[in-house]
């Protein structure tokens, strides 16, 4: 029953798309009718600019924290708080209200993991850092982040490794295209090291 009613909080707080609120009341525009289509961060701030995507990006992260610490004060088990973010990451790329069209939840799983399991958390995040700068690739990273941290507490915790594992399906589910168009050399490249170099004003060719 706590592992239902965990999931439940979840999906009811992941229904809340920070991109699409951002979108039609800030900018008055629906975001799924620009660039990749994708209510998320990533599209927000590459079709809007970055402010934009950092307001989605905090809006995902401030839904995915409130639902979090309710389960936490809630619910004593920590696999519920698993349970939890498999609920998030539904809500977030199945929300209910916006047809079941929503994002590919890469914020919403990452604060997830480290709230489960900071250590691990941080640690595969800094994997998919890595990756991200190497590949130049906003696809393959996330996906192999949740995979990694998904493996390690299915050897810690079966039960919410499993779910971990389900929410990493999910994600992949989502980011399906994305990964077809990697494989078949028409990825976009996303160079964050040019981009951190630019900001700090070190000359690159």
């Amino acid at each position: 029953m706590a592992r239902l009613l965990a999931l439940a909080i979840g999906y009811v707080c992941g229904n809340f798309l920070a991109a699409m609120v951002v979108g039609k009341i800030l900018l008055q525009r629906d975001p799924t009718k620009y660039g990749s289509g994708n209510p998320g961060t990533a599209n927000m701030g590459a079709v809007f600019g970055k402010k934009y995507g950092i307001l989605t990006a905090s809006g995902d992260l401030l839904k995915t924290a409130v639902a979090l610490l309710v389960v936490a004060l809630w619910l004593p088990a920590k696999v519920d708080l698993a349970y939890a973010g498999l609920g998030l990451i539904l809500g977030h790329c199945f929300p209910v209200w916006n047809h079941f069209r929503g994002g590919k939840g890469v914020a919403v799983a990452a604060l997830v993991s480290v709230a489960y399991n900071w250590q691990a958390g941080f640690s595969t995040l800094l994997v998919a850092l890595v990756l991200t700068a190497a590949m130049q690739n906003l696809t393959i990273p996330p996906l192999v982040f949740m995979l990694l941290f998904s493996c390690y507490v299915t050897t810690q915790a079966q039960e919410a490794g499993i779910v971990f594992l389900i929410m990493t399906l999910v994600m992949a589910w989502q980011f399906r295209k994305d990964i077809v168009d990697f494989f078949a050399g028409r990825g976009k490249k996303v160079d964050i090291l040019y981009t951190i170099k630019k900001k700090l004003g070190i000359k690159v060719n």
